[in-house]
Parts: C-alpha cells; structure tokens; sequence
C-alpha cells in the first residue's frame, strides 16, 4: 500500500475517532447541566432555630416577606465591622426597603457567656439595632459553602438564597447586586420574567 493510499484510510479513521471524542465530551457536559443549574438558582435558606446576640428566638422565618441582606461575619476580623457600618448606614438612606441581618459566624448559641457579650459589644459598636444571629448544626448546610468572612448573600422574600454572594468589605459591588435582584423582584421586573418565559419556554 502506497504512503498516499495510507493517507487516505487514516482521515476517515481519525475522523470518526475525533467525532467519537466530541460526543463522549458533549454528553458529560450535558450530565453536568443539572446540578451547575440547581446551584445557579433560587436555593431555599435551610429552616433554624436559633437566638440573636440580645437572646431572642429567631427562625427562618426571619426572611420571609421582605427582601434581606445578611451578612456573615466574625469577630476576629474588622472587616466585618466596617462592613457592617457602612451596609447600616446604606440601609438608612436607602429608599428602597429591605433588612439587613448579620450572622456572627465563630460565635453560637452554646459558647459561654463571655464570648456572646465580646460578640455583643462588636455588633453594639457598628449596628446594634440589626439582628445578629448565632450560628447552630442547623445552619451548617449554608456555612459550609462559605469559606471566608465577611460574605454577603441576598434572601428573596420567599426566603430563597438569590444573585451572587460577594466576599469580602465591597460595599459598593454589594449595594449594586442588591439594587439589581430589588430591582428584579418589583413588579416590572416580575412582568419582563413573565414574557421572557413565555418567549423561550
């Protein structure tokens, strides 16, 4: 067999072998389609129980009803603090209502008294007139995709985990994503959801 009829049997095969390839590649894709997109979307706040730093009871229904954004920080980083003042003041001037909650997360319910009342006068020097949660063994479905603090996330009035959390003392990327899921839950942004399903379901 000649070099030039050789060429000829090797590019079908190669073909084939490079299309093979392709498909096999596609379909793994496609098997990974469904978690990426229940991870992408609207995840429901797991349910809790547990007191805030002035030792009221608070569960998830906390963020039923209005649209939150909570904050997890601790106390062994300023950052926290800093953020916290500048999200409070934020909320102040806003005129769009929402609530800001903050969730100490090195502090739980358990922890001696002493380090709840540290905790408290952190939250009492930056914004002591929001909620500030302790952490228990039913939060640790959320706490355990969150590796750093300060984080932020934003809870939809369903109590639906919504948008892209932001890491970090980023207030400004921070008041931009909650401007823009707020903005989405109005009653326009319902209406445009409404006709964009309607075009492409």
């Amino acid at each position: 067999m000649s070099k030039f009829s050789r060429k000829i049997v090797l590019i079908p095969l190669m073909t084939v072998f490079l299309l093979l390839a392709v498909d096999v590649f596609l379909i793994s894709r496609m098997e990974e389609v469904p978690s990426i997109y229940q991870e992408s979307h609207a995840l429901e706040f797991p349910a809790f129980r547990t007191k805030d730093l002035k030792g009221n009871i608070v569960t998830d229904a906390v963020f039923r009803g209005r649209f939150s954004v909570v904050c997890l920080w601790v106390t062994q980083d300023p950052a926290g603090y800093e953020l916290l003042s500048s999200l409070s003041a934020w909320r102040e001037a806003s005129d769009k209502p929402f609530q800001l909650v903050g969730i100490v997360g090195d502090v739980r319910e358990t922890d001696p008294a002493e380090k709840i009342s540290a905790a408290q006068s952190l939250a009492a020097a930056c914004a002591e007139h929001i909620p500030h949660l302790l952490v228990n063994d039913e939060m640790e479905g959320f706490l355990k995709r969150i590796r750093n603090a300060p984080t932020v996330c934003f809870i939809d009035e369903q109590g639906c985990l919504v948008g892209q959390p932001v890491i970090g003392n980023e207030p400004d990327l921070i008041r931009k994503e909650a401007r823009r899921l707020m903005k989405a839950d109005s009653p326009q942004g319902q209406a445009g959801r409404k006709i964009q399903d309607s075009l492409f379901r």
